[in-house]
């Protein structure tokens, strides 16, 4: 089930009825949200429920035999659980990738054995839904969080349906207790949750699907185009999985307000931000705090030099990279972030203000830039195709103005909002204005929402993951 789709708008407001019903029965609201959790995901394939009740006994199991000293015995139990979590997503999305490249290898030898490829349906979300059972796990052994006894609320954790498919993912810490006391209904909370599905509505439907189009229109075959064409399909590019990902995220951080139930944010204005560690800190926010805590500190941090911490930090990326996808473009991405990365993380700077100025621009467009042109490592369809595309940057014509010049008619007003709101956690959260400017600015979204719907629609890009 998709967000922006009818089914969808008719399964929220069914749940949110249902749930606030129950609102005096917490066991009873668990349960239910646990069905409609397991309705949400199941809508696309069924079968893939079994491996999400896999993973979440296995863990709900796990953190109850642990005794929480972090003697050999937590740390066996532990160590399967990772295992079986890790195992499980290397063979439904990692298989063909890893045959593939070893088949490549032995190429190299001049041994060139015939193995099949295996059809393996990859499950939506499993990435998402696999990382926070890991992280459970992680922190009771690690003594940050005590392990619950309440399967059903676990299970919940496990599948909560606004942020089951592609996050934010969320630690157990900060999650899991809220499925563990009554809550009120509050109307503020669920007036905020009501804008912040909109604006990511209008963000997936408005912007990421048009940019989605003229994407696809200059990548299907890039030798058709010079060299600006190129650069500007990176940058449409960017655009597109921006507000496709953080408007997934809004919607979803939305759908939970309904029920009173806080998802941390995931994104933070990331285009504002005046070089690539600031960047970092406000992009896709809940898998790089993962990474920080469970691969970069335990590795050392930047607690063991100058040279320790870039192999850290580029550990982090690659993996990261791999994380996105079972493809050598998407570590060549993670890599190179990385080392754009590295200059930031290794030598001192200066404390910046938290948000851009008007005198932070300059930065803050080079900054995307930079971001953009390395996402198209992102978009390519395998390394011949980023071959193509590279090619035609460094050696195509320069004559041709860029082809597809429309996509500006929606990023000029896009990010004029995202600026002059930059300073909440989305930008209608509070419009300052009278009522009536407000409701014409709602329907307005939303007339935009329908119309642009009518033309095309796409699958937002991180269910792939």
């Amino acid at each position: 089930m998709q967000f922006d789709t009818y089914t969808y708008a008719l399964f929220l407001p069914l749940v949110f009825f249902l749930y606030w019903g129950l609102r005096n029965h917490l066991k009873w609201q668990n349960l239910f949200l646990l069905a409609a959790s397991y309705v949400f995901y199941g809508w696309w394939n069924w079968r893939m429920l079994g491996l999400i009740i896999l993973t979440t006994l296995s863990t709900y199991g796990t953190a109850l035999m642990m005794r929480g000293d972090r003697s050999g015995h937590d740390r066996a139990w532990a160590a399967g659980n990772v295992v079986l979590n890790l195992g499980i997503l290397c063979v439904f999305k990692y298989l063909n990738f890893l045959r593939g490249s070893f088949v490549h290898l032995l190429g190299l030898f001049g041994i060139n054995p015939d193995w099949p490829t295996l059809h393996i349906l990859l499950p939506v979300g499993i990435s998402f839904y696999t990382f926070q059972a890991i992280s459970y796990t992680l922190d009771v052994y690690r003594g940050d969080a005590k392990p619950t006894r309440d399967v059903v609320a676990f299970a919940v954790y496990i599948a909560f349906f606004p942020q089951l498919v592609a996050g934010p993912i969320e630690r157990a810490t900060h999650l899991l207790p809220q499925f563990l006391r009554r809550k009120e209904f509050d109307y503020d909370t669920a007036v905020v949750g009501m804008r912040q599905i909109l604006w990511g509505l209008a963000k997936k439907v408005i912007v990421a699907d048009s940019m989605g189009y003229y994407v696809d229109q200059l990548l299907r075959n890039p030798y058709d185009y010079g060299a600006p064409s190129m650069i500007w399909a990176g940058i449409l590019f960017a655009v597109q999985i921006y507000a496709d990902f953080s408007g997934y995220s809004d919607i979803a951080i939305g759908s939970a307000r309904l029920l009173n139930i806080r998802l941390q944010p995931n994104f933070c204005y990331p285009f504002f931000s005046r070089n690539m560690k600031e960047l970092w800190q406000r992009w896709h926010i809940s898998l790089m705090t993962w990474f920080r805590l469970y691969v970069y500190f335990p590795l050392g941090g930047s607690r063991c030099g100058k040279w320790r911490t870039a192999f850290n930090v580029m550990i982090v990326f690659s993996l990261s990279g791999l994380w996105h996808g079972a493809d050598w473009t998407f570590v060549i991405w993670g890599l190179v972030n990385g080392l754009l990365l590295l200059p930031y993380v290794v030598l001192p700077r200066r404390q910046m203000s938290e948000h851009a100025s008007w005198r932070d621009l300059p930065r803050c467009l080079l900054t995307f830039f930079l971001f953009a042109m390395v996402f198209i490592a992102f978009r390519a369809d395998g390394i011949t195709h980023l071959g193509q595309i590279c090619d035609v940057m460094i050696n195509g014509s320069w004559s041709q103005c860029p082809a597809y010049g429309q996509p500006i008619l929606y990023i000029v007003p896009f990010f004029i909002i995202e600026w002059v709101g930059r300073r909440q956690e989305f930008p209608i959260m509070r419009l300052p204005l009278p009522t009536v400017m407000r409701w014409i600015i709602y329907w307005g979204l939303l007339a935009g929402i329908a119309m642009a719907s009518l033309d095309r629609s796409a699958q937002f890009i991180y269910f792939q993951f």
